[in-house]
């Protein structure tokens, strides 16, 4: 499950190596988009950004700042974005719950996402609505887009600052105000631009999550997506469908994400429950 992780898994079936998408089951892309296994291979992750369906920090096999220069593997690659042209939201990051809906252990994804954070080749953040929902980044993808966002503001000095210091040296998801003064010299005009910049975000009296400029915009795309498409299962008949009958079906105006990234979100989040059938994967709404 790691060499998936990596991007270097082999072609067997199961956790250990290859087809990570084989439990739990995993929704089926939209017709035109490749395969899920293909995107581990230039050719296909090569027709994926061609169809515009790349997520925010998935690389081409080989492109240098990825793990060993290659993917981030199956688990984050396996499902498709619509393009920015059409997406009309900020570009949507992979979030940590959506892991889980591609590997069934769940005690794997977290010791091996950490594993990669202590190694400083990914990072993950809060995106500011919900504790518990965190996105995944490469580490060199967040800088570029942290720099990006702040390009000529009055802030960008004290942001490549912490960008070289306390983010650089310090992989959590969170900081403290002590250590950040202690360790850092940041002081509280510091952290006050760097929450302004979108930097990061207030976790409680004294200290602050890692976050992502722009995250605003993301947010309310997805509370919107996600409450639409559990509306469409609430809406069927016993509060269940076929995961190909939702697939198939033309999503509402509000679910600007795409239809994948909300199953994948749903069925990690654990707000569906899979159950096999005849007839497919059936995803039913979880008692509340």
């Amino acid at each position: 499950a790691e060499d998936q992780l990596r991007g270097e898994g082999d072609d067997r079936d199961g956790p250990a190596g290859g087809s990570l998408c084989a439990n739990p089951p995993v929704p089926p892309q939209p017709h035109g988009a490749p395969p899920p296994a293909d995107l581990q291979h230039p050719e296909g992750q090569e027709a994926a950004a061609a169809a515009g369906t790349r997520p925010w920090g998935c690389r081409r096999t080989g492109q240098t700042g990825g793990p060993r220069g290659g993917g981030f593997g199956s688990p984050v690659s396996c499902f498709p974005l619509p393009s920015p042209a059409v997406r009309g939201c900020a570009a949507p990051p992979v979030l940590k719950h959506q892991l889980y809906s591609l590997v069934r252990d769940r005690t794997a994804v977290d010791r091996q996402l950490s594993r990669l954070k202590d190694e400083g080749l990914i990072r993950l953040f809060q995106l500011g609505f919900d504790s518990d929902v965190f996105g995944v980044a490469f580490t060199q993808d967040y800088t570029a887009k942290v720099l990006q966002s702040v390009a000529g503001k009055e802030h960008a000095g004290t942001v490549r600052r912490f960008l070289e210091t306390a983010f650089a040296s310090c992989p959590e998801l969170s900081y403290d105000n002590g250590r950040m003064l202690r360790d850092f010299g940041f002081r509280d005009p510091d952290i006050t631009q760097l929450v302004n910049a979108g930097v990061l975000t207030v976790r409680d009296a004294g200290s602050w999550w890692l976050a992502v400029p722009g995250a605003g915009r993301f947010v309310k795309c997805f509370i919107k997506g996600r409450k639409a498409v559990l509306g469409m299962i609430q809406k069927a008949k016993y509060k269940e469908i076929l995961l190909s009958d939702l697939q198939s079906r033309r999503a509402p105006s509000a679910v600007k994400l795409g239809l994948p990234y909300h199953i994948h979100d749903l069925i990690g989040a654990q707000l569906v429950d899979c159950i096999p059938s005849t007839s497919g994967t059936l995803l039913r709404l979880a008692d509340s």
